[in-house]
């Protein structure tokens, strides 16, 4: 599980939106301006879990680890794999606008499938907020101006 600190931006109702600097994997790479451009910023939504935040809280974030090649593996590998097989096998027997049309429709029952497992466990893998580690600084309601009688 990786773990990091983030500022807390706005509350909503049960959620938060929490945001941090990206320098970690964009701060040296050449091309940063390119991909991001001046917003080098990352923002995720969370779940409050009854916490008692404010905006401008710096919380501890524990995001649980997924591994990118399994993940990679469901998304791309498998339905083009998918695809090629079914037109493969069936282009003999239904022709080849069919046996296309056969493997788009596999490759949807795929994503549907998929996206139904996606809803089932995706809780488990949702970041969420440990603990608060600075609470924000109060600001003073006058913004430093003067009353003038």
């Amino acid at each position: 599980m990786a773990r990091e600190t983030m500022v807390v931006k706005t509350i909503l109702n049960d959620d938060v939106v929490l945001e941090r600097d990206r320098t970690s994997m964009c701060g040296k790479c050449p091309a940063n301006m390119l991909c991001t451009g001046e917003a080098q910023k990352v923002r995720l939504v969370v779940e409050r879990n009854g916490l008692d935040l404010a905006e401008g809280d710096v919380v501890l974030v524990e995001t649980p680890a997924v591994s990118a090649t399994r993940t990679a593996f469901l998304v791309y590998t498998a339905p083009t794999i998918l695809f090629i097989f079914a037109v493969v096998l069936t282009v003999k027997k239904l022709g080849e606008l069919t046996a296309f049309f056969f493997g788009i429709s596999l490759v949807a029952a795929y994503f549907f499938l998929l996206r139904l497992y996606d809803k089932r466990f995706r809780k488990k893998f949702r970041p969420r907020i440990v603990g608060i580690i600075e609470k924000a600084k109060p600001t003073d309601p006058s913004n430093g101006a003067s009353l003038l009688i």
